[in-house]
């Protein structure tokens, strides 16, 4: 008969059974559960269970010959990327490294998307949109207004996968309480913490995976979400006069990005049904999917690349919303500059506050200092951390939450379980009594 070992939710350790106290104990870390609580730990959630993340094979139908009459596959002899446009296209240049590129072969085989987005955007907005992007970013050089040139401005069909599901499972998160107290001599800090169970489900609907190489995924997820009620039956005449990048990215290989998306999703929607936590963490998930649905279709795009010092930047637009995302520059002296500003302001009036409070004893001069030192860092930091955002928003949008279908979020199991408490206590500084003259 093999051993079972039960593992500390705290440290991890083997946990052993106390025969005197008929409770659970660590010999690590010295927390003590009791035998119901730690079962329904155990229980509730299989640590070692798969998800069962299958996805439905659906069917995409593949270009005829008479489908793309008149448009021919573009290789670029650098890069390799390849676009799809019309045979009687005047440029002919790469959308990704600017070389040139060379006619390949005709358009036959190819997967047809199901549907298509089209331009909803022209390239003056585009040009106009970028102008306005730059606005209220403080840490943004001051010579990159003045010399950036937008040196291509191109717009792109590019591909993606969409994806349906209906996920439904368990998930489990770490939550903490914190109560804080002193008496004369101490301050103390009690942690309370807590194995929090959600089970249920939510559905999603048109979340889109980037279906091209060449392609930035987090740039092309910076600028999400596409509206699908904008999308039309996918016709060749909406590619006339734009290209249309050429998938190369597998519905196969795509799947396990929108795994990820959907589970994601599926813990910040279960996320909303959990309340009066100080800290809130995810642990693990059992999740299963049903009713997948693929399809493959082109959005538009419009990439916009900057020259400044040399240096190539790249922005893209949704050429439909308009949203658009690209990292810009940073200047450290600004940075600095702003930094101290803030530190300054901040710090001095913490400073005077804190020394107000205190009744301006000289002999408490020294705790002001300090305090106003460590709120003064950690708030100015704070801001400057914000002032950086705006300069860096390329990022993966992590989750499907902005495709989640309305009202589709139920929760059928709700489970709280305490599992122990940690107290630490600091000592109050001393009053010295003033000196007599």
């Amino acid at each position: 008969m093999a051993n079972i070992d039960f593992k500390c939710p705290c440290c991890g350790g083997t946990l052993n059974f106390d025969n005197k106290s008929q409770n659970i104990v660590c010999p690590y870390c010295d927390q003590t559960f009791k035998a119901e609580d730690l079962k329904q730990y155990t229980d509730d959630l299989d640590e070692d269970g798969q998800e069962d993340t299958a996805w439905d094979e659906s069917t995409v139908e593949a270009y005829t010959s008479e489908d793309m009459k008149g448009m021919k596959i573009y290789t670029c002899t650098s890069c390799g990327g390849e676009v799809i446009c019309e045979e009687t296209t005047s440029s002919t240049k790469c959308p990704y490294c600017e070389n040139n590129m060379v006619v390949s072969k005709e358009v036959s085989g190819d997967l047809k998307p199901n549907l298509i987005i089209p331009f909803k955007k022209d390239k003056d907005y585009a040009v106009n949109a970028f102008k306005k992007f730059l606005g209220g970013k403080p840490l943004l050089p001051g010579s990159f207004k003045k010399i950036s040139t937008i040196e291509e401005t191109k717009s792109l069909y590019v591909p993606f996968w969409l994806f349906d599901a209906d996920v439904s499972g368990k998930v489990r998160y770490r939550g903490e309480k914190v109560r804080r107290w002193e008496d004369n001599d101490y301050r103390y800090t009690e942690t309370r913490y807590y194995s929090i169970v959600r089970g249920g489900g939510v559905g999603f609907e048109h979340v889109p995976v980037d279906g091209s190489k060449k392609m930035e995924d987090k740039l092309m997820e910076s600028i999400e979400p596409y509206t699908y009620s904008e999308a039309e039956d996918f016709n060749v005449a909406y590619l006339a006069g734009y290209r249309a990048d050429r998938y190369d990215v597998s519905k196969e290989e795509t799947f396990g990005r929108a795994t990820q998306r959907f589970r994601e999703g599926t813990i910040e929607a279960f996320k909303r049904d959990i309340y009066g936590y100080t800290n809130l963490s995810v642990e693990n998930s059992n999740l299963s999917f049903s009713n997948t649905i693929t399809k493959y279709v082109l959005y538009p795009v419009w990439l916009l690349n900057v020259k400044w010092k040399d240096e190539m930047f790249r922005f893209g637009m949704n050429g439909e919303t308009g949203k658009i995302a690209g990292n810009l520059p940073i200047s450290k002296l600004k940075a600095l500059m702003y930094f101290l500003l803030f530190f300054l302001g901040i710090g001095g009036l913490v400073f005077f506050v804190i020394f107000a409070i205190l009744s301006f004893d000289k002999y408490k001069l020294l705790p002001a200092l300090v305090i106003a030192l460590i709120m003064g860092i950690a708030i100015s930091s704070l801001i400057l951390g914000v002032f950086v955002r705006k300069n860096k928003n390329v990022k993966f949008s992590y989750g499907a939450f902005p495709y989640e279908k309305d009202n589709s979020c139920y929760i059928n199991a709700r489970k709280d379980i305490f599992l122990y408490s940690r107290i630490s206590k600091t000592s109050k500084p001393k009053q010295q009594s003033p000196q007599r003259r």
